[in-house]
């Protein structure tokens, strides 16, 4: 599988949207939505009824919120992919089945605690994991490299489902979670911060290449 780099976005206004999605587009072909509702984590993003350029990206949202459930409901329309936070789900495979119902790709997301175990009755049944390299809630805080081992052992576990990474991703920690088994990339600050993002785009994938 080709290495994805995907740039990830947090914006509290309509207008912070469109500027982020301008900024890269025609350079990346999919893009985070940071969804956060200052409950699941304190920072806020992409909550209120946000509109998206219909195919100038694949778009997936990364659902940062207590009821995802109800996210999914009312949003599913707007997204291709779903990624859900473990943490905040009741029950895992009722919401993958009702995410797949309406249309969505399925991914599960791990924070830096949270172990595999919690998803490996579910693999069969998602299209992809992410693996937070960071405390989620906002752009790059603190890398932190003991995921990396999490990474490893769900390579070791599935050789072939897509694992996604997701916290301070410039090119040096990108390439020592690609080493770690990670196919896919979401970046935020190294990207969408970036005064010249194609550029930045390039040696992301240039380092996991």
């Amino acid at each position: 599988m080709k290495p994805l780099i995907v740039p990830a976005v947090i914006a509290k206004s309509q207008k912070k949207l469109d500027e982020m999605l301008n900024h890269v587009r025609g350079k990346a072909q999919r893009i985070m939505l940071d969804v956060m509702d200052e409950k699941f984590v304190s920072n806020s993003s992409l909550d209120f009824d946000f509109q998206l350029p219909l195919g100038a990206f694949e778009y997936e949202a990364h659902l940062m919120v207590e009821d995802q459930i109800g996210w999914i409901e009312k949003n599913a329309g707007k997204v291709d992919i779903v990624v859900m936070q473990v943490e905040a789900l009741s029950d895992v495979g009722a919401a993958i089945e009702l995410a797949k119902k309406k249309g969505l790709r399925v991914t599960l997301a791990l924070n830096p605690e949270t172990g595999l175990d919690v998803i490996l009755p579910h693999l069969n049944y998602i299209d992809s994991v992410l693996v937070m390299t960071v405390n989620p809630g906002s752009f790059c805080v603190e890398f932190l490299p003991e995921t990396l081992e999490k990474i490893k052992m769900l390579r070791e576990i599935d050789s072939d489902i897509p694992i996604e990474v997701d916290g301070c991703m410039n090119p040096s920690n990108a390439k020592v979670a690609k080493n770690a088994g990670a196919t896919i990339f979401a970046s935020g600050s190294y990207v969408i911060k970036s005064s010249a993002p194609a550029k930045a785009i390039k040696e992301l994938e240039d380092a996991v290449s």
